[in-house]
């Protein structure tokens, strides 16, 4: 049994943030990893959407948590999974966690950094990697951009895309009424091409358009979303990420498509069934994590998703073979990870 110390933190109120923590959590378990996690200052909404098993321990104070990691023999550091933004200046990890890692190296430690992704590529592409990211036991980036501007590591796609139903579980087409829609607060609002195109997808489908917000911050679009597109918002019964989930859940897997530039909405969706239509002001990011997954054809700009959604048709017959391969990466990952605890 290897010890992994790992500290999955993330947005409080974003359900993308402990889904796809969720799934490194559980990969390093299945892996043969007893979980030391650190989460100091989330809220309990968040961590309900963590499996955190019962042989694991929690710790609220990072020291404790590091000196836990020096008691017990060969430790393995995990870094977080997600998206990292370093600067160019300045070299990535900051030397402070660059020296914790060489420390439990020196130990005959591990290293593992699972399920990374650059927010940006260019500024990526410049930042002066330290070696004991660049030599750790495995490396692993959530598309190839970003493992290309880092210039090492392997890639397989975001750990979000392990949860959600098996796709012999999924719906039939005829039993999805909805066309779900979120979009992120803190973007442009769409013009009313982009709202005509939406209304005139659902009504070539037959669906009624059901706005949601997996981010808190996101409701008040949501909701007004609903107003301009004539449709329903479905809000969630709590804010609790395991409410939450199963929520949202429930909502793609009665939908034929989700519409979002949430990259997490797409990717959730798309683990029900919901084949992922991306639309953003800016979708470099969510079309190369979707791209990642085979599943970024219908991704792009939002002036062009009337042409996008017109190919959904022949693209949806490809989803389901889509997450299975995902799944079976990421299954191999999992592998990967298990073989560098047996080294």
């Amino acid at each position: 049994m290897r010890h992994a110390f790992v500290q999955p933190s993330g947005q409080d109120d974003n359900l993308g943030d402990s889904a796809l923590r969720a799934g490194l959590l559980q990969a390093l378990t299945h892996a043969g990893a007893r979980l030391h996690v650190h989460l100091a200052g989330q809220t309990s909404d968040y961590v309900s959407g963590l499996p955190l098993v019962s042989d694991g321990t929690l710790y609220s104070d990072r020291d404790k948590w590091l000196r836990a990691s020096e008691g017990v023999m060969r430790p393995v550091y995990v870094l977080n999974a997600g998206e990292i933004s370093p600067r160019a200046d300045q070299p990535y990890p900051l030397p402070d966690r660059a020296r914790e890692m060489e420390r439990v190296v020196r130990r005959g430690g591990l290293v593992i950094a699972a399920g990374l992704g650059l927010k940006d590529l260019e500024t990526g592409a410049a930042v002066e990697f330290d070696p004991v990211l660049r030599e750790a036991a495995l490396v692993s980036w959530r598309d190839p951009g970003s493992r290309d501007a880092a210039g090492f590591g392997e890639v397989a796609p975001d750990w979000a895309f392990a949860q959600g139903s098996s796709t012999s579980a999924w719906e039939d087409e005829g039993n999805r009424p909805y066309t779900a829609v979120t979009l992120r607060f803190d973007r442009p609002w769409p013009d009313d091409s982009w709202f005509r195109a939406v209304r005139g997808f659902a009504r070539r489908t037959g669906t009624t358009i059901a706005t949601v917000a997996q981010v808190a911050r996101d409701a008040p679009r949501a909701v007004q979303l609903a107003e301009v597109l004539g449709g329903r918002y479905l809000g969630a019964p709590s804010t609790r990420h395991d409410d939450l989930d199963r929520h949202m859940r429930g909502v793609y897997a009665r939908s034929l498509a989700v519409v979002s530039d949430r990259a997490h909405a797409l990717i959730m969706g798309a683990t029900e069934g919901a084949y992922p239509l991306g639309s953003a002001a800016d979708p470099q990011k969510i079309e190369r994590i979707l791209a990642a997954a085979g599943l970024g054809a219908l991704t792009g700009h939002h002036d062009s998703i009337a042409d996008r959604a017109d190919r959904l048709d022949s693209e949806r017959t490809r989803l389901a073979g889509a997450i299975q391969a995902s799944r079976a990466e990421i299954h191999s990952l999992t592998a990967r990870i298990r073989t560098a605890f047996d080294l």
